[in-house]
């Protein structure tokens, strides 16, 4: 199922994986809106992604927002959510209530407004794509946070996937990418830290944005999938 033509939003497109799916699918011929916090990254990313591309502010935690950002649209095809939220890392006992409800609000909650107030104007042939963690499908420990938020998202999608029909609802579980995610660190730190990940790794090395992008375009294009959670990281998962 070609994409062109056809309307795509991608919440969280203003950098990373969700600028690199937006940047793809507006050269397969889709008509893209990225939308996030930020006006400042989302006009550089629109500027970067070219001509099919608009941009919007939108705090996706805000329902009044999020149902206004959808009424601008007479119909909308694919719905990608890439936002990553605030995340609550730490092991258990460390873990504030603050920063968990922080964590559910960003990401949960902003993926359920997303998906509640899309769902009336999806096409019947389209998709929604929900992107978590890996701690959604791995016992990590230090990441009870994180697997609370994601998985919670992994079993909302699951269940969409019925109600919503024949709309399609999937998710993408990257592992460790190179993106914005880890810049706090210094460029040596950086490098340093992706090459021992890389190497522990099937693959002997970590993701780039434009792996993770080619899969969610993968997914988003395949008329016959839908309930399905795919894990792309390079066999981290294998233990």
């Amino acid at each position: 199922m070609a994409i062109k033509n056809q309307q795509v939003v991608v919440i969280g497109g203003s950098s990373g994986m969700g600028l690199a799916v937006a940047k793809l699918c507006a050269a397969e011929g889709a008509t893209v809106t990225i939308a996030s916090r930020d006006r400042g990254k989302l006009a550089r990313a629109a500027a970067e992604i070219g001509s099919n591309c608009r941009h919007e502010v939108l705090d996706m935690t805000e329902e009044k927002a999020v149902e206004k950002f959808f009424s601008g649209f007479t119909g909308l095809d694919h719905l990608l959510l890439v936002g990553a939220g605030r995340p609550a890392w730490g092991p258990l006992r460390e873990v504030t209530t603050e920063a968990l409800m922080s964590a559910f609000q960003t990401k949960l909650l902003g993926y359920f407004l997303c998906a509640k107030h899309a769902a009336p104007i999806m096409s019947a042939k389209g998709s929604m794509l929900f992107t978590v963690g890996g701690a959604a499908r791995a016992a990590i420990p230090g990441t009870s946070g994180l697997a609370a938020v994601n998985g919670g998202i992994v079993a909302m999608a699951r269940t969409l996937a019925k109600e919503l029909a024949p709309v399609r609802v999937n998710v993408i579980s990257p592992g460790l990418v190179d993106t914005p995610a880890y810049s706090w660190m210094n460029a040596e730190e950086r490098k340093a830290f992706y090459h021992k990940m890389g190497a522990a790794l099937p693959v002997g090395r970590i993701g780039s944005v434009d792996d993770i992008a080619a899969l969610m375009l993968a997914i988003v294009s395949n008329g016959f999938m839908t309930g399905s959670v795919v894990d792309v990281d390079g066999g981290a998962s294998l233990g």
